[in-house]
């Protein structure tokens, strides 16, 4: 009986194990699927935390973008950026051609500086407009504009006929019709200064800022038509080689595409697409519908209406700053500013941008002009989307200019041993450094443009004068040091053949 019982027992004892060891393995397995089951739970939630803050991005984009396009019209931002293109177009347009020009002028490569001459003359339009509208209270500057444009736009299309046009001038041939004709497009360029920038401050601010898009596309699309063309490509061929087993070399230029009258036409073309635009930014009921709240006292001279609240922004501090009116010291500041910015960006970059960036080989050259032109526009495009800048960000975007200011004089003045000119760091350095202080530049211009704006009366005309001025010293300037001091030496690459 006692042997039954105990055989009992073990039984019992050993399914209340085997019981155990189910309960603990389903307990396992039960925890194992709540973990897997959170864990998919918390990667659902990341995921549609992150889909949510993603989407309210978007939104917030939209929204902004919505709110920038019922606030403007595009119609007009398109006319501003055609009047843009009617400023510098024609003058680039001559000095991009160079290459092509040169060959034909008696002047060969004495030529641009004949050019450079011609343009500073051109100074002699905004000089007589700001003297004898101080005097003559009924100039009319809308007239003006439309005068100035239609000279641009003849200039052009006689040069596309007469370039290569020459005469006897004190014994010895000069290519007289490029000069006449270059004077009178300079003129118009260099008065767009005082008269084209100062009429679109009747506009909203935004307006301005595409008016600048516009003047930065006036030299990137000569410079598109004309790598189309085929300028500045030059091949190395070999040519012969001597019985000591010398290689010589000698280099070769394709002929173009097109040629220069062909391109001088598309110059034409687009000053007949500024004068339109112009037109109809000045007559159509839908540009005069975007003026700001200014009062037109007579032609570029405004007071802006202080009665109108300011609208709301995402930088109010910024926003604040633009539309107060700047202090006496603070208006000169900024003229003085623009001045100093303009004696280098308009007066010495573009001569010295050789000496500085020849030394890093051709294509080191190359790159950093063509990557300057485009900087110059996409600035200004960005501005669109930045929105105002205050005094204190341009105070500082300007200490960070003259840094870069610093290394491009040093670089130049070192010609043909800068720093680091044998390594790829060198030629990389440069081409970001020319880049980043064209597009710095640029906006720099720009924002101080925008400032002024705000300021009314005759303040965007002041800006254009001292724009000028500063244009006019920086080239004389820097022409004595290169022509007459050696103060720069030309580099050349001894790695090249011919």
């Amino acid at each position: 009986m006692l042997r039954v019982v105990a055989g009992a027992l073990k039984v019992f004892i050993k399914r209340r194990d085997s019981l155990t060891d189910t309960c603990l393995s389903m307990h396992a397995t039960i925890k194992r699927l709540l973990y897997y089951s959170e864990s998919s739970e918390s990667s659902e939630v990341s995921s549609l935390l992150n889909n949510g803050i993603k989407m309210r991005t978007k939104l917030n984009l939209n929204l902004r973008l919505n709110k920038m396009l019922k606030e403007r019209s595009l119609v007009v931002d398109m006319l501003a950026i055609f009047f843009g293109i009617g400023t510098w177009v024609g003058i680039n347009g001559t000095f991009i051609q160079l290459p092509l020009l040169v060959e034909i002028a008696p002047e060969g490569w004495s030529l641009p500086s004949y050019l450079s001459v011609m343009v500073q003359i051109g100074n002699l339009g905004p000089l007589i407009y700001t003297l004898f509208a101080q005097k003559n209270s009924a100039t009319k500057d809308t007239i003006l504009i439309y005068g100035l444009l239609t000279l641009g736009t003849i200039s052009a299309l006689l040069t596309a006929f007469f370039y290569s046009e020459t005469a006897i001038v004190f014994g010895q041939e000069h290519s007289v019709a490029l000069f006449v004709l270059t004077f009178l497009t300079a003129i118009n360029a260099c008065s767009s200064s005082v008269l084209f920038m100062p009429y679109m401050g009747r506009f909203k601010e935004i307006y301005l800022v595409t008016y600048f898009v516009g003047e930065g596309l006036s030299g990137l699309l000569p410079s598109v038509v004309a790598l189309i063309q085929g300028i500045g490509t030059t091949e190395c061929i070999l040519t012969n080689t001597t019985s000591e087993g010398e290689k010589i070399y000698e280099k070769n230029t394709p002929p173009p595409l097109f040629d220069t009258k062909v391109f001088f036409i598309f110059i034409f073309a687009m000053m007949v697409l500024s004068c339109g635009g112009f037109f109809l930014l000045d007559r159509l009921k839908l540009a005069k519908e975007q003026y700001a709240n200014v009062g037109v006292i007579q032609d570029n001279n405004y007071v802006c209406d202080t009665d109108t609240k300011p609208t709301p922004s995402r930088n109010n501090d910024s926003e604040t700053e633009g539309q107060s009116k700047l202090t006496s010291n603070q208006y000169v500041f900024m003229l003085l500013l623009i001045a100093a910015i303009c004696f280098f960006a308009n007066g010495v970059f573009n001569s010295i941008q050789s000496y500085s960036c020849l030394p890093y080989g051709s294509a080191a050259y190359h790159l950093s002009a063509t990557l300057s032109v485009i900087a110059n526009p996409i600035a200004c495009f960005l501005a669109i989307f930045l929105g105002r800048t205050s005094l204190r960000s341009i105070c500082t975007l300007t200490g960070l200019a003259s840094l870069l200011t610093i290394y491009v004089l040093v670089t130049a003045a070192m010609s043909p041993k800068p720093p680091l000119v044998n390594s790829e760091m060198g030629k990389i350095l440069v081409i970001f450094i020319w880049t980043l202080l064209i597009g710095l530049v640029s906006y720099i211009k720009l924002s101080i443009s925008t400032v002024m704006h705000s300021q009314g009366g005759k303040s965007l005309v002041w800006t254009g004068c001292v724009v000028q001025v500063g244009s006019l010293v920086g080239s004389l300037l820097i022409f004595v040091l290169i022509n007459f001091t050696g103060s720069f030496k030309a580099a050349y690459n001894d790695n090249d053949p011919c």
